[in-house]
């Protein structure tokens, strides 16, 4: 029987681990930004999450409203811009118990944090709302949430 050297088992064993680490696949992304408003009014603190649809490829997007409603979507926190495609498109937009605003720094499983918007914006199986990013970039996305959906 023989024994295997410890030293070229530990060297086979961290090469093998190591395939694939550190070499993430990169996508093509195109800058995407727009407005989100609730009933007529911008709103700030929306968060957008961008869930990919059938064929894209990628991990989607995700962005918070400023005070005019703008944002500015990413796909991860150091790429600035989106895959170009078709997204289902979620916001929510957290407040503590009481509804006034989360201070910084503070964990939404803590602190027990409410959404404020209606819960078929939030939802991945209810959400009404999907976006096309085209490859050149959108014109510029605009969003319109109902505090009250489906009534008019």
């Amino acid at each position: 029987m023989q024994i295997f050297n410890p030293l070229v088992c530990s060297v086979a064993i961290l090469i093998l681990a190591s395939i694939g680490c550190g070499s993430s696949t990169t996508y093509d992304v195109v800058a995407a930004s727009g407005t989100v408003m609730l009933d007529n009014k911008p709103i700030e603190g929306v968060s957008l999450t961008l869930i990919p649809q059938a064929g894209i490829k990628g991990r989607g997007g995700y962005a918070t409203s400023a005070s005019d409603g703008t944002f500015t979507l990413q796909s991860a926190p150091e790429v600035m811009g989106v895959v170009p495609g078709n997204y289902m498109v979620l916001f929510r937009k957290y407040a503590m118990p009481d509804g006034s605003p989360v201070p910084p720094g503070t964990s939404a499983a803590d602190a027990d944090l409410i959404n404020q918007l209606p819960e078929i914006y939030s939802h991945p199986e209810k959400s009404p709302i999907y976006a096309t990013i085209p490859a050149t970039g959108p014109e510029g996305l605009s969003f319109e949430l109902s505090s009250r959906p489906g009534k008019r």
